[in-house]
């Protein structure tokens, strides 16, 4: 995640086409690679085949969800210039606001570059998640939230199990030590066939 983040590699401007290249694609491989073979997404694929959302065909799946999470699509007609990851981990801009960018590791390092200006927070929920109102540059987060100090396989893992499980509006429920949170998540029709169009969290 950090080396995908800190080479810059996705242009945020959602009316821009998003170029692809062989070091891109070889990081957004290796991720893929890293985080699914992690403790925490292996537990989340045995949910998600308890539930049928995952076969086992472990390769396909594996293709399935980078095409979730990597198939680009458009968010400003007809620029193919945005993806899920791109969307959640990294953020987009879209007029003059952030749209998506719902990851910590990616707050924390526009911070540390003197790119983010913090306005301050909507809500908390402990140290683990919260809304919060910031400007990357000069383009403007209303309101937008992401969990706190969390792995970057954990939400990786936790967004995929609630996008195949229980899309929609704070429709995946949950608790992490003794709080109730929820996840909102949505696919959209693209030319891989589905992608990741948002997943964040809500308290």
């Amino acid at each position: 995640l950090h080396q995908i983040l800190i080479r810059n590699l996705f242009d945020p401007q959602v009316c821009d086409v998003e170029s692809t290249n062989g070091l891109k694609t070889g990081l957004e491989q290796q991720f893929i690679n890293v985080v699914t073979n992690t403790t925490v997404f292996q537990l989340a694929y045995q949910y998600l085949q308890a539930h049928g959302a995952a076969g086992s065909d472990k390769p396909a799946f594996m293709q399935t969800l980078f095409n979730l999470w990597f198939g680009t699509y458009s968010r400003c007609n007809p620029k193919i210039g945005s993806s899920g990851w791109e969307h959640v981990y990294s953020g987009e801009w879209k007029g003059d606001t952030i749209d998506g960018q719902h990851n910590w590791v990616r707050f924390y390092l526009l911070e540390q570059a003197g790119d983010m200006n913090y306005y301050g927070y909507y809500s908390h929920d402990g140290d683990l998640t919260g809304t919060f109102q910031y400007k990357w540059k000069t383009y403007l987060k209303e309101e937008g939230g992401f969990l706190i100090g969390t792995s970057p396989e954990f939400d990786f893992s936790l967004f995929t199990v609630c996008v195949l499980t229980a899309s929609g509006s704070n429709a995946c429920k949950f608790s992490i030590d003794g709080y109730p949170l929820a996840v909102t998540s949505y696919k959209q029709a693209c030319a891989v066939g589905q992608c990741l169009s948002t997943s964040y969290p809500t308290n």
